[in-house]
């Protein structure tokens, strides 16, 4: 990165150095030595639980170490900060003649490979969103309204263990299905509907995400149709994943076997994942010139909207293999 350091105040990112859950707090890294900053409310759990050592946070402790860092003078910096705390360290590191460099969400690209301890978690993280997922299948009665669901899976998949829950569920009924990002709400469940659960759960710090088509009833042709394209695309899509496939060509797989529905997708093909629901890389044609590699994990999830009618998408969520892929979840049928 042609810098000699770097600074992290993000407290995912000093989860995933460090292994501590903190709310606030500083990771300095540099060649030579890192050091974790923390207020008085983590001390105790920091000296404990760090693999670093640990010092009181604050602008004068920060200083100090800078000082003592002889030859290191160029540092990092992530540029999702807040103004008010680039100008900060701005400050800090000028006063001891350290130079200051911006870089976009660098941490990412390291937490995209798994290891193998990462990859436990995650398959834990998903074998309790599969087991929410067929207990609300069970739930789907006529009658039920699509909030019932949301909150019954909530309830049931925080009562296994879940932390807290990837993101609000999608539970949508119907037309309702043709919208990406519904919110759920009071629409009741009737005979004919296509059902949309797109849901997720963190567990131990890692998150999962996985969305699944549900046919109540009989379903329209059209809406029938619709699902084996996505179905098709899905399996193209996968066909793709393996280490060294260019991400950009998983994208264009899957809209070549959409055809002409291809104009009904809407949003990108998938994502990385892992402590946050939505990581590096994204899965679009944008990134031509970004891999895959072994140890990625990542969803595919094409997905065609027809307002008014509904919608179908397909979600799994896979890790990147030398030769393909394992998915997390088994295939099912609506």
């Amino acid at each position: 990165m042609g810098i000699d350091g770097f600074i992290i105040e993000n407290p995912i990112d000093i989860a995933y150095f460090t292994s501590l859950k903190l709310s606030r707090g500083r990771l300095l890294i540099s060649k030579r030595a890192v050091v974790l900053f923390v207020d008085g409310r983590y001390t105790i759990q920091a000296k404990k639980g760090s693999p670093f050592p640990v010092k009181k946070l604050g602008n004068d402790e920060l200083g100090a170490v800078l000082k003592s860092w002889v030859g290191t003078k160029y540092f990092g910096f992530d540029t999702g900060l807040s103004i008010a705390a680039h100008q900060s360290f701005k400050s800090i590191f000028t006063k001891h003649k350290k130079k200051l460099k911006g870089f976009d969400q660098p941490t990412l690209k390291v937490r995209a490979v798994k290891d193998s301890k990462e990859l436990v978690a995650l398959k834990k993280s998903a074998g309790l969103l599969w087991k929410g997922f067929e207990h609300i299948r069970k739930k789907l009665k006529e009658g039920v309204s699509e909030i019932e669901i949301s909150r019954e899976f909530e309830f049931y998949v925080k009562k296994l263990g879940a932390e807290a829950l990837s993101f609000e569920p999608i539970v949508a009924f119907g037309e309702n299905s043709a919208l990406p990002h519904y919110h759920s709400g009071a629409r009741k469940l009737k005979k004919g509907d296509v059902v949309l659960l797109d849901i997720g759960v963190v567990l131990n710090g890692y998150a999962s995400d996985m969305t699944r088509i549900v046919f109540f009833g009989k379903v329209s042709k059209q809406i029938e149709e619709l699902y084996q394209v996505v179905k098709s695309a899905h399996k193209a899509a996968l066909q793709k994943c393996m280490a060294g496939e260019v991400v950009a060509n998983l994208d264009k797989a899957a809209r070549k076997a959409m055809g002409k529905e291809e104009k009904h997708f809407v949003h990108a093909l998938g994502h990385g994942i892992g402590l946050n629901v939505h990581e590096y890389p994204r899965i679009s044609s944008e990134l031509r010139k970004v891999k895959l590699e072994e140890g990625m994990v990542i969803t595919i999830e094409p997905g065609l909207y027809l307002p008014g009618i509904g919608g179908i998408r397909y979600e799994d969520m896979i890790v990147i293999t030398k030769t393909g892929y394992r998915n997390f979840f088994k295939e099912t049928r609506p």
